[in-house]
């Protein structure tokens, strides 16, 4: 069996647990054309104008035995160059943030009821403010696309997860589970 992690890593975690109980001034994002979403980034600021990064940029990955370009999250301080080239909408927010909690997803491969597959990555960041939220969602997994939600109970508009595996071969059977895991 192959496992694949391509969760945040545990430095990055510790970096968005950091932003709890402080102010998140605004977000920042690409002109929304047809869907609600940021190509390779969204810029968060916090109080005293303090930048933090979510990129989603694509990285060569076993894709369930391809050999594939796979949307891989980041977050981080650092503002990389295309940071540079972008014409990002300012989004207020001027609330402090109360909880954030991590979407994480688990999809399993069994062919011949021999399990092959143990993925798990980081489907999305919902940042609650107590009485309403802001979500971060990965878009299919070779998108580069950073979904934006705003709303309540943002878990349950992301992509559902009977959707993985739905058009794949019919010898080979597919599991998809998400758990919240609290900052």
């Amino acid at each position: 069996m192959k496992t694949i992690d391509i969760r945040l890593k545990t430095s990055e975690e510790t970096l968005l647990k950091g932003l709890i109980g402080k102010q998140l001034q605004c977000y920042l994002h690409d002109e929304f054309q047809f869907t609600p979403s940021s190509s390779q980034a969204v810029q968060i600021m916090m109080e005293g104008d303090r930048p933090y990064y979510l990129y989603s940029f694509t990285e060569p990955q076993d894709y369930f035995g391809a050999q594939e370009d796979v949307a891989v999250w980041t977050f981080q301080e650092e503002g990389l160059p295309i940071i540079e080239k972008k014409h990002f909408v300012k989004v207020p927010v001027g609330e402090v943030i109360q909880r954030i909690v991590l979407v994480q997803e688990n999809q399993r491969v069994y062919s011949d009821d021999e399990q092959t597959y143990d993925v798990w990555l980081t489907r999305g960041i919902i940042i609650d403010f107590g009485n309403h939220q802001i979500a971060f969602e990965k878009d299919i997994w070779f998108s580069e696309e950073i979904i934006v939600h705003k709303g309540y109970d943002l878990a349950n508009r992301f992509s559902p997860v009977d959707s993985f595996g739905k058009d794949w071969d019919g010898s080979v059977r597919t599991e998809c589970s998400r758990i919240e895991k609290k900052l």
